[in-house]
């Protein structure tokens, strides 16, 4: 094994013939979706040099710099294509945040994830599947909660980085149309400048009006 993350996993696999990764990246920002990742890896993953080397550095991808973070995300469509992990990758919008709230948009989405990846996976009742932070009462799918899962677990991580790349990618398309707010700096998070520039000119239809309130109201 080259990291700890492929350890603690690989620990995992012997009681499990594969494991499920879950994470979801977004939850705190004021604008754009929810986005979530599930990642399978296969039996067999750790028994191959290659794609041990090609995950020798994953972790928690708000540890990675966004070349490092890029860069996990070709491995892991590499390792796909090989046949070596799958993954889904889904969201929930703003109006499904301001519906069911952040909580239940989330999950929602975690759900779309699972259920698109099953699917495709025959053996998918034989899979161990880990949630990084605290477990969701009366998820469909039974799963083992890991608090900073992202920075434990290689299934976890690849989770996080696929998540994170998918909606900062969505994000700074988003950007194009509301240039003031900089979310391709920020990615809807609320920086001092995104803040200011609601304050300013009001919110955009991709905002979350909920988060919004204490801003809008000063």
């Amino acid at each position: 094994m080259k990291s700890s993350l492929q350890v603690h996993d690989a620990k995992l696999m012997a009681e499990s013939r594969w494991l499920i990764g879950l994470d979801e990246v977004g939850r705190g920002a004021l604008a754009g979706p929810v986005f979530t990742a599930a990642c399978l890896i296969k039996d067999d993953f750790f028994q191959n040099e290659d794609n041990l080397s090609l995950t020798s550095k994953f972790r928690d991808s708000k540890k990675m710099s966004e070349a490092k973070r890029e860069e996990a995300y070709q491995s892991l469509i590499h390792l796909k294509k090989r046949g070596a992990v799958d993954f889904e990758i889904t969201s929930a919008s703003v109006a499904e945040i301001e519906s069911l709230n952040i909580t239940g948009a989330t999950r929602l989405s975690l759900e779309r994830s699972l259920k698109a990846l099953s699917a495709r996976q025959p053996a998918y009742s034989q899979t161990l599947i880990l949630m990084d932070g605290k477990p969701l009462k009366d998820f469909p799918y039974p799963h083992q909660a890991i608090v900073g899962g992202d920075d434990l677990s290689l299934a976890i991580a690849s989770a996080s980085i696929l998540a994170k790349v998918a909606r900062d990618r969505f994000m700074y398309s988003l950007g194009e149309q509301f240039p003031r707010f900089e979310w391709h700096k920020n990615k809807g998070y609320g920086t001092r400048l995104h803040r200011e520039q609601i304050q300013l000119t009001g919110a955009c239809p991709e905002h979350r009006a909920l988060f919004l309130r204490k801003i809008i109201n000063k």
